[in-house]
């Protein structure tokens, strides 16, 4: 009963903040314990709803922004800012934690009760195949953020995080390992395979997951596995569903990002936070990657009354993204380059850029390319990664994943740096997190 209520009061705290976007145009049922198909997929909402903003805070440990020292927030970002976790300013925004464990807290009893309480119909089968997705996003989220790489090597002894698949309230987790975690992701993925129902979410439920959402997950954790020709071949049935790309020489042509982009594939978490927006500039280093007659500049960014430069992609919910179309031909370019096989990186690149620069800069970049040997056109990949997904929360996890380079930011005239191959790339556990969980 203690249980029972603890779980009415966390789903009346979801549902009363809830807020009905445009895209997420739903009246959640009230705070009863679920028991037929619409409080279940109610249920489902929360679980979607209560996910973490952490990708927008992710972005500020880059290279891809300077914080605005003036910013109103600025007591909250800096420390993010200069990547000092250990210890931050009483002020700072924690970064996500707790929220990852509520999300799963709604899948884990959509998993465990939705079937017997509601039946097995399509639509049930649907919700539970979205409830196992949520909870291995949320555990693959957190290895991300929290845990080293996978290193096939390693993996087996690598501290992970906590594993979290029934409901119950009062268990403290302890760490699992690396190789635990991706086993229990993929055992979920696996299960949510079977039940899938929907191939594409239709534009005003496109925060949903469905069949070609799964697909443009497991290319994503594949490539961050070094899984290479099983990344390539969940990409290829991402795109088989739909291959879209927006045309950025169309005047019509929406920002990728957009929740009505043609290329949306699930536009779903809070990846440009209006808090993180208004407080920080583009850094140069971003600026710089952009050549003459890449329309992505004008795009995705905008000069400042003070002439500095700021977003235009975040701040905004209608921005909300986690796969896009882009993402699925970068991911088949990338590991097309890294197997070996140059041409086929080099088509799956061109598919990209030719919707993305002038017919005059295409030109130049395809005659670039073709001068590239394989290495330096990897290195061109991710350049074209950080050009294409800026801002969209993907930038941490492509540094840690790749060469973790040096990075310096300055803040009241004083240069701070976070070193090639810093201990940081691994975000400690929450200070907070482990005064709660000793056994952590």
């Amino acid at each position: 009963m203690k249980k029972k209520l603890i779980y009415i009061a966390l789903l009346a705290v979801s549902l009363t903040t809830a807020s009905c976007n445009k895209y997420l145009d739903i009246q959640p049922v009230g705070t009863v314990v679920p028991t037929t198909e619409a409080d279940f997929r109610a249920l489902m909402f929360s679980g979607y709803k209560v996910y973490p903003e952490h990708k927008s805070f992710l972005t500020l440990r880059t290279d891809e922004l300077l914080l605005d020292e003036f910013s109103t927030d600025l007591a909250t970002l800096k420390d993010l800012y200069l990547w000092n976790d250990q210890n931050p300013d009483r002020n700072t925004q924690p970064m996500a934690w707790e929220t990852f464990y509520k999300s799963i807290f709604y899948a884990n009893h959509i998993i465990a009760e939705a079937k017997e309480k509601a039946g097995d119909t399509d639509a049930v089968k649907q919700i539970r195949a979205e409830a196992y997705l949520l909870r291995a996003y949320a555990h693959f989220e957190l290895l991300n953020t929290y845990a080293d790489n996978y290193n096939v090597a390693t993996a087996l002894t690598d501290r992970g995080v906590p594993i979290s698949i029934k409901v119950d309230l009062e268990q403290l987790f302890a760490p699992a390992t690396v190789e635990k975690v991706y086993q229990q992701i993929l055992a979920d993925m696996e299960e949510a395979s079977v039940l899938l129902q929907v191939t594409d979410q239709v534009t005003n439920v496109k925060y949903r997951f469905s069949r070609r959402a799964y697909d443009a997950f497991e290319a994503r954790l594949r490539l961050y596995r070094g899984e290479w020709e099983l990344a390539a071949q969940a990409a290829d049935r991402g795109l088989a569903i739909n291959a879209n790309l927006e045309n950025l020489n169309d005047a019509n042509s929406k920002l990728p990002n957009d929740f009505e982009s043609k290329e949306m594939i699930q536009a779903w978490e809070e990846v440009g936070k209006s808090s993180v927006s208004s407080s920080t500039l583009i850094s140069p280093v971003l600026l710089t990657k952009y050549d003459k007659g890449d329309l992505r500049l004008a795009r995705y960014f905008e000069t400042r009354w003070d002439d500095n430069i700021v977003s235009k992609k975040g701040g905004n919910n209608r921005f909300n993204v986690t796969f896009r179309n882009a993402e699925l031909y970068l991911i088949k370019a990338e590991t097309a380059a890294r197997l070996g096989q140059k041409e086929q990186a080099m088509a799956s690149l061109t598919t990209l850029l030719k919707n993305r620069l002038t017919v005059t800069a295409f030109a130049t970049a395809q005659a670039k390319l073709a001068t590239l040997s394989n290495a330096e056109l990897i290195t061109y990949i991710l350049d074209e990664r950080a050009r294409e997904l800026a801002l969209e929360g993907l930038r941490w996890y492509d540094l840690k994943r790749t060469t973790r380079p040096e990075i310096v930011h300055s803040y009241q005239s004083r240069n701070y740096t976070l070193n090639q191959n810093d201990p940081r790339y691994v975000i400690r556990y929450p200070k907070e997190a482990i005064s709660n969980n000793p056994d952590l």
